[in-house]
């Protein structure tokens, strides 16, 4: 590790990977997209991780079922009663027709009291002045979402109690799917994504009343990424302000990212300080103080840090090791991933978010019964 901390920040992760690794210096962007494969793929998907699951909330929009529909069989526009306003935020949800077994899609507005719908009316009965449902199903879940933990994440308040909204597989989705719009939806799916690239999750029964809903998730961890451009211009003994010339862009780093002197050290002798505030391109504070000698005119760099406890920042580098070592042939492999194994072993002891019960459910699961 590092001279005055236990993280290990991006940077040293590739240094001392590409050391161990004895890769040449012309491959550190190889490297560099290994260690990040590992910590953005590799890591999260072993374990439900407790510092990957965060909490937000949902919040379910309300049904539109004022006055009446009319329309024809093989149509695709529906006319509603003059009480009724469509608006374009309805664009996209879906309408359930009484009486019809089908569920349409609003495709376009047609004025005030009007819309396209898809597909086209099916059956063979026209609809005249009957009532209607207009609901949103599909909501689009958090940029950083990457699955639901096991139990399931999305959590409707009943009676004062946290009750999970299970995650359902399709052929169960299939068969037990309705659309006629409830005060709590029963299940949920994940299904698609939108044109922002964001996951999409569909809840059924869908939403009759606005309703907010617990919805706590595993993250896809973001990229980690460097900064060396430009110089320092000063940085004082034990100080915390750090002035950079006119090429330096710190605004591109974000506060929690640490910052190095490289002249002082590179790898395993690196010197990091955590970045409390940064006020633009050429300034920065320190959350701690400076080392005792400053620094005018140096090279500098600023590195973003995996965002999970200290003491799980060596899977990162072993479990890059195992890579390439494994692409080398290399016999230090099995040394390696036995070093992986062991980290990634105390790291569930106390980062695993859900301890398997042993408990037997049928027959079957009973070892003496099966003998």
């Amino acid at each position: 590790m590092a001279k005055n901390t236990d993280s290990i920040p991006f940077t040293e992760l590739v240094e001392r990977t590409q050391e161990l690794a004895r890769e040449r210096a012309d491959v550190k962007s190889k490297v560099r997209g290994i260690v990040n494969d590992v910590y953005t793929r590799e890591i999260p998907r072993k374990e439900d991780w407790s510092f990957f699951l965060v909490s937000s909330a949902m919040t379910l929009i309300e049904q539109y079922a004022t006055g009446t529909v009319t329309a024809n069989t093989g149509a695709t526009t529906l006319t509603f009663s003059s009480d009724v306003v469509i608006t374009s935020s309805m664009v996209g949800r879906k309408v359930k027709i009484t009486g019809n077994d089908y569920v349409y899609e609003i495709t376009a507005m047609s004025g005030a009291t009007g819309a396209t719908i898809r597909p086209p009316l099916s059956g063979d009965q026209n609809v005249t002045s009957v009532s209607y449902a207009i609901f949103q199903n599909l909501y689009a879940l958090p940029s950083d979402f990457d699955r639901y933990p096991k139990n399931g994440g999305l959590v409707n308040y009943l009676g004062g109690q946290e009750v999970v909204i299970p995650e359902k597989p399709y052929q169960e989705w299939a068969d037990e799917a309705n659309y006629t719009p409830v005060n709590d939806p029963e299940f949920c799916r994940i299904i698609g994504v939108n044109t922002a690239g964001n996951a999409l999750i569909e809840v059924n029964p869908p939403p009759k009343i606005a309703k907010s809903l617990k919805n706590d998730y595993l993250i896809r961890p973001r990229a980690m990424r460097e900064t060396t451009i430009g110089l320092i211009g000063s940085i004082a003994a034990s100080g915390t302000a750090v002035v950079g010339d006119g090429n330096t862009r710190f605004t591109e780093a974000t506060t929690g990212d640490w910052f190095r002197i490289n002249s002082f050290g590179k790898g395993s002798d690196s010197e990091w300080y955590r970045i409390l505030a940064i006020s633009g391109n050429s300034g920065l504070t320190l959350q701690t103080a400076f080392g005792l000698s400053g620094a005018t005119s140096a090279g500098y760099t600023i590195s973003s840090v995996p965002q999970m406890p200290a003491r799980m920042h060596p899977s990162i580098l072993y479990g890059t090791l195992t890579q390439l070592a494994a692409d080398q042939n290399d016999p230090l492999y099995q040394g390696y991933n036995l070093k992986l194994a062991e980290v990634l072993s105390d790291g569930k002891r106390i980062y695993k978010t859900r301890n398997y019960q042993q408990d037997i459910h049928h027959l079957g699961e009973d070892y003496l019964y099966r003998r």
